[in-house]
């Protein structure tokens, strides 16, 4: 699906022409794939590399049997280039609230992009109940912080040394939504 895609992905498929859409089955191998892209620029999620196609695919069966959520940034040749899902904390008690998880492709990335399909998640989330919104951020990573914090996240605590990649410990801050607060 992806495979075939270049570096100057963004030059052959404009923003204008990228859809989102909720995730289906036949997005599973281009979730996978951009999955691993993200994960082997080893700086904004915490895999490192893409998880086993099987499961990326039980990941989305999940989420499509009510676990969650997920949108897919798609581009003209129904390639996914970004995704974004909030999984449903299924514990008693805990049901109003998810945990977020978002990427895009590098080529797609500082055209708002991540935030069409952020809002696009978070409409879907609330849809389902859900209520409060949770996520995990490096603080490195401030183009992101700075999308959430328009969004109406708000950081709620930081892990110091939480993670040790290539020899350097990174922050992890955790940031929320409560939804009516502001979105």
């Amino acid at each position: 699906m992806n495979e075939h895609m270049k570096p100057n992905a963004a030059l052959r498929f404009p923003t204008a022409e990228i859809r989102i859409v909720p995730t289906a089955e036949q997005y599973i191998t281009g979730f996978n794939y951009c999955v691993g892209v993200v994960a082997r620029e080893r700086k904004y999620i915490a895999q490192v590399e893409a998880p086993p196609l099987s499961l990326s695919a039980s990941f989305v069966h999940m989420l499509l049997a009510g676990g969650g959520v997920q949108m897919l940034a798609v581009n003209a040749k129904n390639d996914v280039v970004g995704w974004c899902d909030i999984v449903r904390d299924q514990r008693e008690g805990y049901v109003h609230r998810g945990t977020m998880g978002m990427g895009l492709l590098p080529d797609y990335r500082g055209q708002g992009l991540g935030e069409k399909l952020l809002r696009a998640t978070i409409d879907a989330a609330v849809k389902l109940g859900m209520e409060r919104i949770e996520l995990e951020v490096y603080p490195s990573n401030q183009r992101a912080i700075r999308l959430y914090e328009r969004l109406g996240f708000r950081l709620e605590g930081t892990k110091r040394k939480a993670r040790k990649i290539d020899g350097k410990y990174e922050d992890d801050r955790f940031m929320a939504l409560i939804v009516g607060d502001s979105l």
